[in-house]
């Protein structure tokens, strides 16, 4: 017969009390759950979108001048940004013309806003939205000035040219 030993149980040992961790655990839980507030989206951007009904003819579209052609037909009108190696504004090229050299300072963006202006305040207008091709490595914080002062531009009728979109430039 083989002996055994039996494990006297001390009396004065310590207990833990795992109900109150547990309700302690969840109302930590419902704390942070019920406080949790998401971060604001960045910044609204219109996008251009196709129109969301079918085209059934897409290959013969009309031009500017055209008989029977009531509205000229309407494009994008594009800017051009370069950078430094640092993410700053080097260039802004209004098609191929260069409209503003070096950083981004109010200065410069007013300039930005008065060339931009004509354009789009003409009866004749020929842009519906402007799309910005930008470097690499600019600062998403010059990118958003240029959309501001983009954003800002006067349709014919006195609205807000709400179509401002961004594309990374191709090398």
């Amino acid at each position: 017969m083989s002996r055994r030993r039996h494990r006297r149980r001390n009396k004065n040992g310590v207990k833990l009390n795992v109900t109150a961790m547990l309700d302690m655990a969840f109302q930590l839980l419902a704390f942070f759950i019920l406080t949790f507030r998401a971060a604001p989206i960045e910044g609204h951007l219109s996008l251009n979108m196709p129109p969301p009904i079918p085209q059934t003819n897409v290959e013969t579209t009309q031009t500017v001048g055209t008989e029977g052609n009531s509205a000229p037909a309407l494009h994008a009108l594009h800017l051009f940004v370069t950078s430094t190696e640092a993410g700053d504004v080097a260039q802004v090229r209004l098609e191929s013309n260069v409209i503003a050299a070096g950083s981004l300072t109010p200065a410069t963006l007013a300039g930005i806003g008065r060339r931009l202006g004509p354009l789009f305040s003409a009866r004749n207008v020929l842009y519906d939205r402007i799309q910005i091709e930008v470097d690499r490595n600019l600062r998403y914080e010059e990118l958003l000035k240029l959309i501001d002062v983009c954003s800002q531009q006067k349709q014919p009728d006195g609205k807000s040219i709400g179509k401002v979109s961004f594309v990374e430039m191709q090398r």
